[in-house]
C-alpha cells in the first residue's frame, strides 16, 4: 500500500488554492492498480507540492503537516485493523472503514458546555454526598464568582484550562491580596477545582486536565486547643451565667437567651430557661471538648438523640459532615451540660438554642479574653511567599469552634489508655492522614523527654509507697478531699 499526497487542480478556490488529498495506491495480484483519495480538508497552491512532498514554504506549513500526519496515523490504524480481521487492505476498503470511523467520531462529539453550566451539573451530581463535601464545592463556586466580579471577566474553560498558569497566578493572587487567605486554604481550593476539572475531562467537556502547582505551607506542631486544666477552668467559671436579678448591662456583648421548655415536666423548671449568650457559648464549646463533635452537628442535636445513663451512658449521633454514626462515653462535663439543657424539654426538642457560627466564634473569643486565657501560642502561616503571624498570640485570639474537636482528640490521646484506632472511632475519622491533623505536640509534651534515662530514686519510691499506704487508710470523705487537692495541683 502506497500513501502519497496529490492535489485536484480542477477545483481552485478564489485564492488560487486547490484541494489536497492523500492518495491510496494498491497493486493487485494481476498487476493492475487501484486507488482511492482521502480529503485532508486542506487547500494549497499547486507550486507548494513537488513530487508528492509538501514544500516548507507552504503557508502554515507546520499546522498542515500536523493535520496530514494525524490522518496518516488514522489510516495506518485502519490498515492494521483490516489485516487483523483477515482481509486485504484495498484502497476502497480502507477509505470506507476510515469514513465510518470519522462518522462515529462526529456522532459522539459532545455538546459544547460552558464553564458554569458544567459546574452546576457537577454540583447536581454531588447533591447526595455528605453536607460537608457539598459545602466545599459551593465554597469554591463562591470564591470563583467573587474572582469573576473582582477581575470583571466571565470564567471559561479556555482561560481556566488552556491558560491555567496565568489563571492560577491571578486567582491565587486575588485570594491572597483581597481575601487574605493562607496558602493552606488556597491549596484546598485548587484541589477541589482539580476534582471538578477531572469530572469535566471524564465527560469530554475538556480535552485535558491542567496540573496546578502547590504552594508552600507552614508545618505547625501545636494546634489551637485547651489543655485539660484549661477545660476545668472554663467548666468551673460561672462569672457570666444567668442569675435572676443580676445586671449584665455593663457588658455590651452580653444578651439574654430564652430557651422555651416543651416537655411534660416543664412546670418544674419554669417553662422558660434563661441563659446569657456567653453562658451558652461556654457550655456548647465544653460539650464539643467532651464529645468531639463539629459545630455543624450542634444545631441538629435533639434530646432523644442521646442514650443517656449515668453508669453506662453513651452519646451517639450521626455526623453531619460524614454521615457516620459515632459513640462517645458520657463524662462529668458532657453529662452535666446535657442534664442542664435537657431538663424540662420534650424528647424532640433541640438540645441547644440556635446560634450562628459567626456569633459563636465572636462570643467565644470575647469570653476567653475576659476569663484571661492568655497562654501564648505560636501560629504562623504563609500568604504567598510571606510568612505572617510570626509573633506569639494569646490563646483567646486564635480560638474557634473547631478548637473544641481538637481539644477532645488531644486530651483523649493524653489520657494514655487508648490506641489511636479507638480514638479515631470516637472522632469519626476514617483515615489516619486526616486524624493526624488533630494530633498536637505541645511544649509540655516535649518536656516529657526529660524523663528519658532518668535514674531510679529509692528515696522517692519509698515516699510514693508511704503516700499510697496512708491514702488507703483514710475514710471515703478524706480520700475525696485529698483527690480534689491533687487534681487542683495538676
Amino acid at each position: 500500500m502506497n500513501i502519497s499526497l496529490r492535489v485536484n487542480k480542477q477545483f481552485p478556490n478564489q485564492n488560487g488554492e486547490v484541494p489536497l488529498y492523500l492518495r491510496l495506491r494498491f497493486t493487485k495480484s494481476d498487476g493492475k492498480q487501484t486507488e482511492s483519495n482521502i480529503s485532508t480538508g486542506l487547500h494549497i497552491r499547486p507550486i507548494h507540492l513537488k513530487n508528492g512532498v509538501l514544500s516548507p514554504r507552504t503557508p502554515n506549513y507546520n499546522q498542515k503537516i500536523e493535520n496530514i500526519s494525524t490522518i496518516r496515523n488514522d489510516l495506518e490504524y485502519v490498515i492494521t485493523e483490516i489485516k487483523k480481521d483477515g482481509f486485504i487492505p484495498t484502497p476502497k476498503l480502507i477509505k470506507r472503514r476510515y469514513q465510518e470511523k470519522q462518522t462515529s467520531k462526529e456522532l459522539y462529539t459532545p455538546k459544547v458546555r460552558t464553564f458554569w453550566d458544567s459546574y452546576d451539573e457537577y454540583i447536581d451530581t454531588k447533591k447526595h454526598k455528605t453536607k460537608g463535601y457539598v459545602k466545599t464545592i459551593i465554597t469554591l463556586q463562591n470564591r470563583l464568582k467573587d474572582f469573576e466580579e473582582w477581575k470583571d471577566i466571565r470564567l471559561t474553560f479556555e482561560y481556566v484550562v488552556d491558560k491555567h498558569k496565568s489563571f492560577q497566578f491571578e486567582f491565587q493572587d486575588y485570594l491572597w491580596t483581597e481575601r487574605n487567605l493562607s496558602n493552606n486554604y488556597v491549596n484546598k481550593l485548587f484541589i477541589n477545582l482539580s476534582q471538578f476539572l477531572h469530572y469535566c475531562k471524564t465527560n469530554d467537556y475538556i480535552k485535558k486536565k491542567p496540573k496546578f502547582s502547590k504552594n508552600d505551607t507552614v508545618d505547625r506542631d501545636e494546634k489551637i486547643y485547651l489543655y485539660k486544666k484549661e477545660v476545668h477552668k472554663l467548666f468551673k467559671s460561672t462569672k457570666w451565667d444567668y442569675v435572676d436579678g443580676k445586671d449584665f448591662s455593663k457588658n455590651p456583648h452580653i444578651y439574654i437567651i430564652e430557651d422555651v421548655l416543651e416537655g411534660t415536666r416543664k412546670d418544674k423548671y419554669g417553662e422558660i430557661r434563661k441563659l446569657t449568650n456567653w453562658e451558652m457559648v461556654k457550655d456548647i464549646f465544653l460539650f464539643q471538648c467532651s464529645i468531639g463533635c463539629r459545630y455543624s452537628d450542634i444545631p441538629h442535636f435533639k434530646v432523644n438523640h442521646f442514650d443517656f445513663n449515668r453508669k453506662t451512658g453513651m452519646f451517639s449521633w450521626i455526623q453531619q459532615k460524614t454521615n457516620k454514626r459515632v459513640n462517645v462515653p458520657v463524662n462529668e462535663v458532657s453529662g452535666g451540660i446535657f442534664r442542664k439543657y435537657s431538663r424540662g424539654k420534650s424528647l424532640s426538642q433541640p438540645l441547644f438554642p440556635t446560634l450562628s457560627i459567626q456569633k459563636f466564634n465572636k462570643s467565644l473569643k470575647f469570653l476567653l479574653k475576659d476569663l484571661k486565657f492568655n497562654r501564648l501560642v505560636s501560629y504562623p502561616k504563609k500568604i504567598g511567599s510571606h510568612l505572617i503571624n510570626t509573633e506569639d498570640k494569646f490563646l483567646w485570639e486564635l480560638i474557634s469552634s473547631h478548637s473544641g474537636r481538637r481539644t477532645f482528640i488531644k486530651n483523649m490521646i493524653d489520657v494514655g489508655t487508648m490506641d489511636y484506632k479507638t480514638i479515631m472511632t470516637m472522632s469519626g475519622h476514617k483515615t489516619f492522614k486526616e486524624f493526624e491533623k488533630y494530633i498536637s505536640v505541645s511544649p509540655n509534651d516535649i518536656k516529657k523527654g526529660m524523663k528519658l534515662y532518668k535514674l531510679d530514686n529509692p528515696k522517692t519510691d519509698d515516699e510514693v509507697k508511704e503516700l499510697v499506704k496512708k491514702y488507703v487508710e483514710l475514710d471515703e470523705e478524706n480520700k475525696m478531699l485529698i483527690l480534689k487537692m491533687v487534681r487542683n495541683l495538676s
